[in-house]
């Protein structure tokens, strides 16, 4: 690869945003699993071909994948524009390390306790993904100002 190596904050957000990235992928995963499992498909061609039965809306099951897919993707949007800016900014692998490793924890957690449903420890995951990329973008503008 030209361009020289990545610095050890990129190194670290490489490493969390592939995570991320396949967290994502096993949601998607996991979502066609559960139809699977309730053979209740919303594609009436999927139906046939898969012995099931095909509706408008989805069953509860798998409609709580799909909601735990979606706020993860609605958070990762803002943590990755974020992440990229603090990285541009010069800090340490540590810190990075902090910051990154924090959030990537929390939201496999969220998604975790999103699909079992058990909350509070859904609400407390989601609030410190939250709380981190809010740390990342306290960061940013410090250093942009």
């Amino acid at each position: 690869m030209s361009g020289g190596p990545l610095s050890p904050a990129m190194q670290v957000l490489a490493v969390t945003a592939t995570i991320l990235a396949l967290h994502l992928i096993a949601l998607a995963l996991w979502t066609g699993t559960v139809r699977l499992w309730r053979k209740v498909y919303v594609n009436p061609e999927d139906a046939r071909q898969l012995s099931g039965t095909a509706g408008e809306s989805d069953h509860p099951d798998v409609q709580r994948v799909k909601r735990a897919h979606q706020n993860a993707l609605e958070n990762l949007v803002p943590f990755f524009i974020v992440a990229w800016f603090y990285v541009a900014t010069g800090p340490s692998r540590t810190a990075a390390l902090a910051y990154f490793g924090t959030f990537t924890a929390a939201r496999i957690l969220h998604s975790v306790f999103y699909l079992w449903g058990r909350q509070p420890f859904r609400t407390i995951s989601f609030a410190i993904g939250v709380l981190a990329t809010v740390g990342l973008g306290y960061q940013v503008i410090s250093a942009a100002i």
